[in-house]
């Protein structure tokens, strides 16, 4: 058959393989799939400026409809891939449609996690996809009561603007601190700081289940029940306990799916099949190891990787991985990555304008720099820590990890 590239998912990565390998002169068959009914868009600012009213859809899109007509791609929109047949190489769509494909890429990332018992309650909603943000933003009016289950990035930005929109907002967690990912010092004080402005903190509680109010007086639509006998009412619950890789459709092929789709450092999953993006566990050469991360941009530097391997142009992608999230007022930028067992050193600390520089170290290596309210010190010490990193020591877990942006 001729060549006919296939993409499954049309979020940043899918849709920047099929832009590079445009720019790279690819002039063959191209097809996008992607399971929902929007033009591709970006996702971090769903909890925050899209959530809060300050930004529309459109400008959301990642793709106006004449840069997605010069890419000359035959699209299914508001489809998904629920087979894929890695022999016969084809893919097959809800409603029956098949995809023959000389190459695929799946970049289908991933599916938000949800409690057990919270199907089908009304209020109890997850954030992943611009009708998720729409259906939550019509419910955060002033007065009502949201309880956050969650202390990650998502979940504790939706809570800084549901405070912004007026709400009474109780965040519940589980870890010692909130943001745990980026240690004990710099999560506490993010919760100090969401606390300061308005929230309800609590932490090292898990939430045992939550069920419809029982319509009392000053009772909510909803109650969370914690593990320690806590009763939460509230009129929304936003589940934000992680994700899971979108491989579901996958699963009958002999892909390895033990954490996402592995592939090596070009993104090669299989013979014509590469994976980028949320959904895809890349080898790292310094480590020796997989690593799957939920970073906006390490999806696009992924998916360019892949795109110039599809044309025959290798190139492998280790370099210290970069994100951000915005918590309230405050920017927090990480260089690198950041290990469990890593110790956090700040330094540069300018008081009077809320902002400081820090070093994350493994075994006394560096592995990470942040940077709070300071993202042009953070870019000196990536460049200056940062820019050929070293082997990470044996044992040192290399897991998923996930960010705003």
């Amino acid at each position: 058959m001729s060549r006919h590239i296939v993409v499954v998912g049309t979020g940043a990565a899918g849709l920047t393989v099929a832009e590079e390998l445009r720019h790279l002169g690819y002039d063959g068959a191209l097809t996008l799939v992607g399971g929902e009914n929007h033009p591709p868009y970006d996702r971090p600012p769903l909890s925050k400026r899209f959530l809060a009213g300050e930004a529309e859809a459109a400008q959301l899109w990642l793709a106006g409809p004449d840069v997605l007509d010069r890419l000359d791609a035959t699209a299914y929109r508001g489809r998904r891939a629920v087979a894929a047949d890695l022999a016969a190489r084809t893919v097959t769509l809800d409603g029956g449609t098949v995809l023959p494909y000389s190459d695929l890429v799946v970049a289908t990332g991933v599916t938000p996690r949800t409690l057990p018992g919270t199907a089908g309650l009304t209020g109890a909603l997850t954030l992943k996809t611009l009708d998720d943000a729409r259906a939550l933003g019509a419910r955060l009016l002033p007065g009502q009561r949201l309880v956050v289950v969650g202390g990650g990035f998502l979940g504790t930005e939706t809570a800084w603007t549901a405070l912004a929109l007026g709400c009474g907002v109780t965040l519940v967690t589980p870890t010692t601190t909130v943001l745990p990912g980026l240690g004990d010092r710099v999560g506490s004080l993010a919760g100090e700081r969401l606390a300061a402005a308005g929230a309800t903190v609590l932490t090292q509680v898990a939430v045992h289940s939550v069920r419809e109010g029982d319509g009392l007086p000053r009772g909510g639509d909803l109650d969370v029940l914690l593990d320690d006998g806590t009763r939460l009412p509230a009129e929304t619950v936003l589940v934000a306990i992680g994700s899971r890789p979108d491989t579901g459709w996958l699963s009958v092929t002999n892909l390895d799916l033990s954490d996402g789709i592995r592939c090596d450092a070009t993104g090669r999953a299989a013979p014509r099949v590469h994976a980028c993006g949320d959904v895809a566990a890349w080898y790292q050469p310094s480590s020796g190891r997989h690593l799957r991360l939920e970073h906006r941009m390490h999806a696009s530097d992924q998916a360019r990787v892949v795109a110039a391997d599809l044309l025959g142009e290798h190139r492998e992608l280790d370099r210290a991985p970069f994100f951000w999230t915005d918590q309230g007022p405050n920017k927090i930028v990480v260089h690198g990555l950041i290990t469990p067992d890593a110790e956090f050193d700040a330094h540069e600390a300018d008081t009077e304008h809320d902002r400081f520089t820090g070093v994350y170290r493994t075994d006394g290596r560096v592995c990470a720099v942040l940077g709070w309210n300071n993202p042009r010190q953070a870019m000196r010490l990536r460049r200056e820590l940062l820019t050929d990193p070293a082997p990470a020591p044996v044992g040192a877990p290399l897991a998923a990890a996930t960010s705003a942006g």
